[in-house]
């Protein structure tokens, strides 16, 4: 894996007792590289097999997409954001480095503090607390019930050598996570989560008191919950 290409990708907040998940980016932000590989493939207009039909993605066709569900990824179509099965779609590694930083005239640089022997959670925790406490909110709680959900959505990913975002099946009532691909330290991927203001949302919120880190390879994963 080129330690270059670097993605990520974050899911909406929301109480996912009250209401379903959205998963997936406004503008394709950190979209993952892909290409159709059935022969003709039905785009709909939403994320369900009783969907309207608006068109056809043909074989080998590049797309770029990001998760929705466990069965549909979103891409854009015709300028409008459409479903398609993710089944149908294999991932394609791209040919330049790719991240998603919002606003990078405006950074923050989160410092890795002074902890060598700190596992890969505990410097993910320390690195969000700094981030947090700048703005006087209270810190977080590592979970391990959430390090072992988090740490198995990583495997998952490496798995499939694909990047998309859980169902947030994990307890909680409101949830979040942040996903990335390509970062090698603690410090490089909390410094792109920061520098992205979907995955800052997560990290930032006042809702959230707990903490899951979760790293297979380059494949990372956070996860929050109250």
């Amino acid at each position: 894996m080129n330690k270059n290409i670097k993605k990520v990708t974050q899911t909406v907040l929301g109480i996912a007792i009250a209401a379903p998940m959205v998963l997936g980016l406004g503008s394709y932000a950190g979209a993952t590289s892909g290409a159709v590989t059935a022969t003709k493939v039905a785009v709909k207009d939403r994320a369900s097999n009783s969907a309207k039909t608006v068109g056809y993605l043909a074989k080998n066709q590049k797309i770029n997409y990001s998760g929705y569900n466990s069965f549909y990824v979103k891409v854009s179509y015709k300028g409008k954001t459409r479903y398609i099965l993710k089944k149908y779609v294999k991932y394609v590694p791209p040919t330049k480095p790719t991240t998603t930083p919002s606003n990078p005239t405006t950074p923050s640089n989160p410092t890795t503090p002074a902890s060598s022997n700190a596992s890969i959670q505990q410097q993910i925790l320390d690195l969000v607390n700094v981030e947090r406490g700048k703005s006087g909110l209270k810190p977080l709680t590592l979970s391990s019930y959430l390090n072992g959900t988090a740490q198995a959505w990583s495997q998952t990913m490496s798995n499939a050598n694909n990047m998309y975002h859980s169902t947030l099946s994990f307890n909680g009532g409101y949830k979040g996570e942040n996903i990335a691909h390509g970062q090698i330290t603690a410090n490089e991927v909390m410094t792109d989560w920061v520098n992205s203001p979907g995955h800052r949302a997560n990290i930032m919120s006042p809702n959230f008191k707990q903490l899951g880190v979760g790293k297979v390879g380059t494949y990372w994963t956070q996860q929050f919950t109250d």
